[in-house]
């Protein structure tokens, strides 16, 4: 059972703005705004508040993903982001990664957005996001493929992880949560 849908957004968001956003995550962390009680490299900010057009065109093509996905508009209570730079190196146990996003008395939608390659032997299959939609220890786990410019939006309610990391370069991402 299938929970989450893509949504693509290359041509509003090219490869040389998805670059830059990458600098800019890098920048972010090189600055200390990073968790250091989560998985590595995980920013501190809202990244979606970065003072650049680039972050509102993320966060509007977010906010349409996850009303698209829903198949409707809502009341917005919040949205939060957070960009994440990880390679091989920055990998630990894999099963310390699982997490679902909760709020109570709220909905949340969630997605992740894909922001490079780190290098072309990378398995797109298997790197992306891997999904527990009937819970991390029962049967019905699998992986949603890396799509490079797209955001994959699911309930946020929904057990998930990073994909298998296998690059020593850099993967960067974008998630994100809405709350209705």
């Amino acid at each position: 059972m299938q929970v989450h849908e893509y949504y693509d957004w290359n041509n509003l968001i090219p490869e040389s703005v998805r670059n830059t956003m990458c600098d800019d995550i890098n920048n972010v962390i090189a600055e200390g705004h990073y968790w250091k009680n989560s998985p590595p490299y995980q920013t501190d900010i809202n990244i979606f508040g970065l003072p650049h057009d680039r972050w509102i065109n993320l966060k509007m093509s977010f906010i349409w993903s996850c009303f698209a996905f829903m198949g409707r508009e809502a009341q917005i209570k919040s949205v939060k982001s957070w960009g994440y730079k990880t390679n091989l190196s920055t990998q630990e146990d894999r099963d310390i990664y699982w997490h679902q996003h909760l709020r109570e008395g709220s909905q949340v939608v969630s997605g992740v957005y894909y922001l490079n390659l780190p290098d072309p032997s990378v398995d797109i299959a298997t790197s992306g996001t891997e999904l527990a939609p009937n819970g991390v220890d029962k049967k019905g786990k699998y992986f949603a493929e890396m799509r490079i410019g797209n955001w994959i939006i699911f309930p946020g309610n929904t057990w998930h992880r990073p994909g298998v990391l296998t690059s020593n370069n850099n993967r960067f991402i974008v998630a994100a949560d809405m709350e209705i």
